[in-house]
Order: C-alpha cells, then sequence, then structure tokens
C-alpha cells in the first residue's frame, strides 16, 4: 500500500491499483504520493489482481475508529 493511513483500511477497501515509483513522501498519510498526474508520468501502475501482487497485508487497525486511526498514525510519525 502506498501509506500507512491506507494499510489501516480493511482490505476490501485497499486499491486494487496505484501507480508507484513517485516517492515524494506524503507526511499526512505517511507513505508516498501514489494520484494525480505527477504520480501517473513518474511511476509504474502496481495491479493488486496480477500473479505476485497482493494489497491484503496485515488486519491490525482496521477495527480501530477513525479518530483512533489518525492518533496511531500521528504516534507513528514521532518514532
Amino acid at each position: 500500500m502506498p501509506s500507512l493511513a491506507e494499510l489501516l483500511e480493511p482490505p476490501a477497501a485497499r486499491r486494487a491499483s496505484f501507480d508507484r515509483g513517485y516517492d515524494p513522501y506524503d507526511a499526512t498519510r505517511v507513505g508516498f504520493f501514489s494520484d494525480g498526474e505527477a504520480a501517473r508520468h513518474g511511476g509504474t501502475l502496481y495491479e493488486t489482481g496480477r500473479p505476485g501482487n497482493a494489497n491484503a497485508g496485515h488486519l491490525y487497525g482496521i477495527q480501530l475508529s477513525a479518530a483512533d486511526k489518525r492518533a496511531l498514525i500521528e504516534f507513528l510519525k514521532t518514532l
């Protein structure tokens, strides 16, 4: 997943594809920017439906409230 914020969502809510390779840091979502024109031109499309790719990850944190997810991300930023 392109960010910790998205990793805290259930696998069914995570994107099935995103642009990878455009690496400016997204400090809000703690990850890399994967949307927009710059990401499309600066990277390659990562598709989770292709063999060897996935968006499943772990399930830790998906049951947290939105406020608790934000608090966890803010805490992780301090490490």
